[in-house]
């Protein structure tokens, strides 16, 4: 009876540890890709801001080298004369397939 009773009490105590545990398996996952995709656009960014100002121009959205799970899209306007504004966007499916994306945005000017 003793021994019964320790068995329910540690699967009433282990369950509860065990979906702890999954859940932040699950978080640490979603917060690795979100890293790799804001570095990724980052990169970009950078690369971008050392091109000549007349080679930067928008992109369509294509695989990221050595990154096959993301996706990366380049997005410039031109608000005024000698001013791009430059939008990077990364993109990567989670879960059932669901694509989600971070963003970051800078200006670029010509003198």
């Amino acid at each position: 009876m003793e021994v019964l009773m320790v068995l329910i009490f540690i699967a009433a105590v282990l369950v509860p540890l065990l979906q702890v545990f999954s859940a932040g398996v699950l978080v640490s996952g979603e917060a690795k890709d979100s890293n790799t995709a804001i570095i990724l656009a980052q990169r970009k960014i950078e690369e971008l801001r050392n091109s000549a100002y007349t080679s930067i121009s928008s992109e369509a959205k294509a695989a990221v080298t050595a990154y096959p799970a993301y996706k990366s899209q380049v997005v410039v306007n031109t608000p005024s004369t000698n001013l791009k504004d430059v939008t990077v966007i990364v993109f990567w499916s989670h879960g059932a397939g669901n694509e989600i994306s971070v963003s970051l945005e800078t200006y670029v000017a010509n003198f």
